[in-house]
């Protein structure tokens, strides 16, 4: 892949550390999804993707992957072809299985040399248990929290979990995390705004649905990658 205008701000050594990196991408939704590209384009030598979802007509007012002529695919799949389309060296190692804190393990290499993550899961569940094991490995990881129910992109933040305010998935996790003796050392993505604005309201026993719109997970989505590409730069 051309990486000639990237080496004109990294210079040669910034291309080659991002040749040699690989980046974990776990949840390739709204978030996931834009960061996964940007990570792809900037010329990662090697990434591993994690999505049990297939893509729905609901996702294409802001998902980057989602087209109207690949509605019941797996996103992974989607991901893998389109970043081979981008960059035909890359190499991709995808896991399609539904990450759960018993089986979260599976996804990371043998080794950790190089390695970087960027956390884009909704399930609470499963992103403990990521960001618990991501933190114990020492991977140097950012964190998304919630990008529905925002319009301001003024008011996307980057900061430690410890930091946070005016985010209720943030909130959720940094007391969830606490019960596993992390109180700081994660980095997130949030936004300060509050908006709650939702779709329908909450029904028992269903999740509520938030509503989105098509800027801000892309918003959240780049700016995780731009952390992470900073990480790997030095």
């Amino acid at each position: 892949m051309d990486q000639s205008r990237t080496e004109i701000l990294i210079g040669a050594d910034g291309v080659d550390k991002l040749r040699k990196a690989t980046v974990m991408i776990i949840g390739l939704g709204g978030v996931g999804g834009h960061a996964a590209e940007a990570i792809v384009r900037a010329g990662a030598g090697q990434i591993i993707i994690a999505d049990y979802d297939t893509i729905a007509p609901s996702n294409l007012n802001r998902q980057i992957l989602t087209l109207s002529s690949n509605i019941g695919i797996k996103k992974t799949e989607t991901a893998s072809e389109r970043f081979r389309e981008i960059n035909p060296e890359i190499k991709i190692t995808s896991f399609t299985e539904r990450l759960t804190p018993e089986n979260i393990g599976m996804i990371f290499p043998e080794t950790a040399d190089n390695l970087y993550a960027i956390d884009a899961i909704d399930e609470i569940d499963a992103k403990i248990a990521l960001i618990t094991e991501l933190h114990r490995r020492g991977i140097p990881f950012v964190s998304s929290m919630g990008a529905g129910s925002r319009l301001n992109p003024s008011l996307v933040k980057i900061a430690d979990i410890s930091k946070t305010e005016h985010c209720p998935l943030a909130r959720v996790i940094r007391k969830k995390l606490r019960l596993a003796g992390i109180e700081k050392g994660v980095r997130c993505v949030y936004s300060t705004e509050n908006l709650n604005r939702f779709a329908e309201p909450e029904t028992e026993g269903e999740r509520r649905k938030q509503g989105s719109i098509s800027f801000m997970p892309g918003i959240f989505g780049l700016t995780a990658a731009g952390v992470i590409i900073n990480d790997i730069i030095g």
